[in-house]
């Protein structure tokens, strides 16, 4: 039997403690990693996803033409049965000046650019007023401020105006038009087509659906709020002229767009303002088609408000309770959870029937959270609008040990 050098066995005895040093040392770095790196996650749910407020929302609507009601931040709410298109008359100008503001932004107080009037406006003018349209007269070489322009599509209703800025914004009433429509497509308003800047043309066509899906957008603009709101304007030629919607400032009518035409009968989209706090709401009411024998604006103005005063009531604050287990809760791996809970009552902004989405989310992570600490958000969104309340955990929720970080399962 051969025999080793003592030297053999003293570098196999070296090896053989360098190997046990080197898995120490590894064994040290994997606890340092799994206890002093590691980042805990917390995670929150809601106990339900989805509210229902009570009651059911009332309205009555005109049984003639057809009409809807909505507002800016929950979109369309309620409308008549029969949504087909029909021609919409100025309510057209909606559009036209949303887009005219898209393109050419202004803040309130602005004026924007100076347009010059031309030889063309001039004549655009003479064609619209000898086909009985509403319209501005104007002089060629005149000078109106983009604003001037936008109080004259909107109070007068001029068409001629409603043709000039298609032609500043897009080159030609052809381009413009075109833009109008795939921006009624983009906004989802499948049952809209313009055929015209004005809505002289009865092709320009639209239900009362739709049209709450652009008022809903426009009347964000404040500039396009404060317009619709003027009851005259003063021009420097015309001079004096009065907003065509005469039943602006009763009602707690603010604004829009009446439209009327023997293709169109009576039409107004109404905007009138709702609820509390810094943001304004409004509820917004479009009826079209009113055509009775005699005055058709005038019962489409009488119909909306009646629908305006009628709806009225239905918009206010609830009051959700919580759920016995909280409105969430806080979860982690290593079950240091809590509830969560409202320090303060949950009160939305609402209509009977209402629905809305529920969503939590987490603002602090820094372990321990003590209990009572705003460490979330509640989130509840119908429409559009988003309304939000601070959150609090009813229990402590302390860092994982030593034992669970050094156990657990995975990184």
């Amino acid at each position: 039997m051969a025999k080793f050098p003592s030297k053999y066995y003293e570098s196999l005895f070296f090896n053989k403690r360098i190997l046990i040093l080197l898995i120490i040392a590894l064994l040290c770095i994997i606890v340092i990693v799994r206890i002093g790196t590691y980042h805990p996650e917390i995670e929150v749910k809601t106990t339900s996803p989805t509210i229902t407020l009570p009651g059911r929302f009332s309205v009555t609507f005109p049984t003639q033409g057809e009409s809807a009601v909505g507002t800016d931040d929950f979109g369309v709410i309620a409308s008549s049965p029969d949504q087909s298109p029909v021609p919409i008359a100025s309510v057209t100008k909606i559009m036209t000046a949303y887009l005219v503001l898209k393109a050419h932004p202004l803040q309130p107080g602005e004026e924007g650019p100076t347009l010059t009037m031309t030889a063309q406006d001039v004549s655009d003018y003479n064609e619209d007023f000898a086909q009985g349209g509403s319209v501005l007269e104007i002089e060629a070489g005149e000078k109106l401020s983009e604003r001037q322009l936008l109080e004259a599509l909107m109070l007068p209703s001029a068409d001629n105006i409603a043709t000039t800025l298609a032609r500043w914004v897009s080159g030609s009433e052809g381009a413009f038009v075109a833009e109008m429509n795939e921006t009624a497509k983009s906004l989802g308003m499948t049952q809209t087509h313009y055929a015209d800047t004005s809505g002289l043309n009865p092709a320009s066509i639209s239900n009362a659906v739709d049209q709450i899906k652009i008022a809903q957008v426009v009347m964000k603009n404040p500039v396009f709020r404060e317009i619709v709101a003027m009851q005259q304007a003063t021009f420097p030629v015309e001079g004096i002229l009065y907003n065509a919607n005469r039943m602006l400032g009763e009602h707690g009518i603010v604004g829009i767009k009446t439209g009327t035409t023997l293709a169109a009968g009576g039409c107004f989209v109404s905007a009138a303002p709702i609820g509390n706090g810094t943001e304004p709401r409004f509820i917004l009411v479009v009826v079209l088609g009113q055509s009775p024998t005699y005055l058709p604006l005038h019962s489409a103005l009488n119909a909306n408000a009646k629908i305006l005063d009628e709806v009225l009531s239905e918009f206010k604050l609830y009051t959700l309770t919580p759920p016995p287990t909280g409105f969430g809760q806080a979860t982690n791996a290593w079950h240091s959870d809590s509830a969560l809970y409202s320090p303060q009552p949950v009160e939305i902004w609402g209509y009977p029937g209402m629905t809305g989405s529920l969503s939590i989310h987490l603002m602090k992570t820094q372990l321990p959270i003590a209990p009572g600490t705003n460490m979330a958000t509640l989130r509840i969104q119908s429409g559009k609008s988003v309304q939000e309340f601070p959150l609090q955990n009813s229990e402590q929720i302390n860092p994982p040990g030593v034992l669970w970080r050094l156990f657990r399962n995975g990184y």
